[in-house]
């Protein structure tokens, strides 16, 4: 007899059948105990396994993604409240909303897709991000993620070449089935220097256009005075 689903062998067991009976009779040692082999205790442990992990993925929900914040001055910290906020899914612009009287802004994005999501206000440079939204997801009810975000724009100068700027800032990875959200470090050590070279110039030049504006005032002062 061998059953290696339920138990081992009944080892040194007979099976008889006498002539004109229609009986089985067994005969088993009577230390026989319950010895899964190797083989089927393995088999057991990865069905266990593979059934909780059913379970869990059955279970589990995916997240979407909603991505909020404000949008400020770079020089000041004011809050921007003529900002516009353009989002482009895979290309193709979906949304766009001004900031509002508390320089806010929200939007809750698909799964799957990427993202460019564009800031802007009258006198200063566009600026952007994105964030590509691919992954596992699961099926049923989904939760969601929240991803703060503050844009700091600065104005605009004539005599300064700002387009660098129009290259994404950041990039960000949003895994559905975790609600994870990640940035590529790397891209960002990548843009970095050239980033900081740039607002270190744009900070001279607005601090001498501010001390030029305000030495203004005095030479009228003086210049009254001489009179």
């Amino acid at each position: 007899m061998n059953n290696d689903l339920l138990i081992d062998r009944l080892k040194n067991a007979r099976s008889t059948l006498d002539p004109g009976d229609h009986t089985t009779s067994f005969a088993t040692p009577p230390t026989g105990t319950y010895q899964p082999e190797a083989a089927h205790m393995a088999r057991t442990i990865k069905l266990a396994l593979l059934a909780l992990t059913c379970g869990l993925l059955n279970h589990a929900n995916a997240y979407n993604l909603r991505v909020r914040g404000v949008v400020t001055e770079y020089l000041t910290g004011d809050l921007l409240t003529d900002a516009l906020v353009r989002v482009y899914k895979d290309g193709v612009k979906q949304q766009a909303e001004q900031t509002g009287v508390l320089g806010s802004y929200s939007f809750t994005l698909d799964n799957n897709a990427k993202y460019v999501l564009r800031f802007s206000a009258p006198g200063h440079q566009t600026k952007c991000f994105t964030i590509d939204t691919h992954g596992l997801e699961w099926e049923g009810e989904g939760g969601m993620k929240d991803l703060y975000v503050e844009m700091t724009l600065f104005q605009q100068l004539s005599d300064m070449d700002l387009s660098f700027f129009d290259m994404p800032m950041g990039m960000a990875f949003f895994e559905p089935a975790t609600g994870l959200v990640r940035w590529d470090t790397d891209y960002d050590r990548r843009i970095r220097p050239e980033v900081q070279s740039l607002m270190i110039g744009y900070t001279r030049r607005m601090t001498a256009m501010a001390n030029a504006t305000s030495s203004i005032p005095k030479r009228r002062t003086q210049n009254d005075a001489a009179r």
